[in-house]
C-alpha cells in the first residue's frame, strides 16, 4: 500500500464524521506527516467496501463542490444520478463495463428517456469512476469502455426580430418590459438575475458585475434601450427591497427563478410566441451578436462560458451569412 492509498483509506474511515473543511485539512496534515515515512507491505485489495458507498459519493460529490460546480448542479446530477448505481446491487469496486451497460439499456426501456438523456447519465458514471481510479480508489475505470450514445441534436431557436416585438408589445407593465430589455441585453441566466440588487448597476457606464456559475464574477452591459427601461422601472417602485425586480405587490419579495420564468411564459402566450422562457433571450443574443461581426471569444465572455464549445451551441448561424461567405469566397 503507497502513501496515497492509505490516506484515502484514512479519509474514506473518517468520512462520516467530518465536514468537507476538517476532512480537507485532514488531508493536507496527513499528506506532510507522512511525507517522509516509508509505507511499507502490499495491498492489491481495493479500499472501499459496499458500505463505504454514500461515504465516496459525499466525497466525490466535495471534491466537484471545490473545483467550482453549482448546487443545483450538484444535487440534480452527480448526486441523484449516483444514487443509481445502487440499483446495480454490486460493491462500487465489483461494478464492471457490462453492469453499467446492462444497467443503461434496462434503465431506457424502464424509464422511456432519450438518448441525449441517457448519454448524460453515462457521462456522470465515467465522471465518478475515472475519480476513483485517479484517487487510486479502483484500479481501472469500467465506464472507460462505453462510447458515447449518440443521440438527434436539435437545434434551439433564438427570437426572431417580429417575435421579439411582439413580446415587447405584450408587456402591460413597465417592470415586464425593463426584465425582457434586461434579459436580452445582459444575455444573463435567470438565477443569476434573481441574485441582483439596484446597488449592481452602474448606469453612469452600463456595467453590471454578475456572479455566474462557480461562483465566478463576470461584467455584462446594458444596452441603451434597456437602461431606459430599468431606470424607468426602478422610479415607478415604492418598496424599500434591495433586489433589481421584485413583485409589484405587497410584501414585494424578490422576484424568483419560477415568477420570471412564469411571466415570460404569460408574456409568451399574449404575444401568440411559443416556447418563452429566460434561456431563450441568452440564445439569441449570443446569435445576434454572432451575426453582427462579434467575435465568438467574446460572445463567450460576456455569456460566461469558458468553452467555445458551449458559445456555438448556444448560436444560431444566419443562413444569410452563410450564402454571403460562400458567394464572396467560393467564386
Amino acid at each position: 500500500m503507497d502513501k496515497s492509498m492509505l490516506i484515502n483509506k484514512i479519509l474514506v474511515a473518517m468520512q462520516p464524521h467530518l465536514d468537507s473543511a476538517t476532512q480537507q485539512i485532514l488531508e493536507n496534515v496527513l499528506i506532510l506527516q507522512l511525507k517522509d515515512c516509508a509505507v511499507t507491505g502490499q495491498c492489491t485489495e481495493v479500499v472501499v467496501s459496499d458500505s463505504g458507498h454514500m461515504a465516496l459519493l459525499k466525497r466525490y460529490i466535495a471534491t466537484k463542490r471545490i473545483e467550482g460546480k453549482s448546487e443545483k448542479t450538484l444535487i440534480r446530477y452527480y448526486e441523484a444520478d449516483l444514487k443509481m448505481l445502487q440499483g446495480i446491487g454490486k460493491p462500487i469496486y465489483e461494478i464492471d463495463t457490462y453492469d453499467l451497460r446492462c444497467y443503461l439499456a434496462l434503465y431506457k426501456e424502464r424509464n422511456k428517456v432519450s438518448n441525449r438523456t441517457l448519454d448524460g447519465l453515462r457521462r456522470c458514471f465515467s465522471s465518478f469512476f475515472s475519480w476513483l481510479s485517479a484517487e487510486g480508489l479502483t484500479g481501472r475505470n469500467p465506464c472507460a469502455a462505453i462510447a458515447q450514445i449518440k443521440y438527434t441534436k436539435t437545434v434551439k431557436k433564438p427570437f426572431s426580430g417580429p417575435e421579439l416585438e411582439k413580446l415587447r408589445a405584450a408587456c402591460v407593465t413597465i417592470r415586464n418590459r425593463a426584465l425582457l430589455e434586461f434579459l436580452y441585453a445582459t444575455g444573463c441566466r435567470v438565477s443569476e438575475v434573481v441574485q441582483l440588487n439596484l446597488s449592481d448597476v452602474d448606469f453612469r457606464t452600463g456595467e453590471i458585475t454578475v456572479l455566474g456559475k462557480g461562483d465566478k464574477e463576470r461584467v455584462v452591459y446594458l444596452t441603451d434601450v434597456a437602461a431606459m427601461y430599468l431606470q424607468d422601472y426602478i422610479r415607478t417602485r415604492t418598496d424599500k427591497n434591495p433586489c433589481l425586480f421584485a413583485w409589484d405587490r405587497t410584501p414585494y419579495n424578490r422576484l424568483s427563478k419560477s415568477a420570471i420564468e412564469s411571466i415570460m411564459r404569460k408574456l409568451g402566450a399574449v404575444a401568440e410566441v411559443a416556447n418563452v422562457h429566460p434561456h431563450r433571450y441568452r440564445r439569441t443574443l449570443a446569435t445576434n451578436l454572432l451575426d453582427k461581426g462579434a467575435a465568438i471569444q467574446d460572445v463567450a465572455a460576456i455569456l460566461g462560458h469558458e468553452d467555445l464549445k458551449t458559445t456555438q451551441i448556444y448560436c444560431t448561424i444566419s443562413q444569410r451569412n452563410v450564402k454571403s461567405s460562400y458567394q464572396k469566397y467560393a467564386a
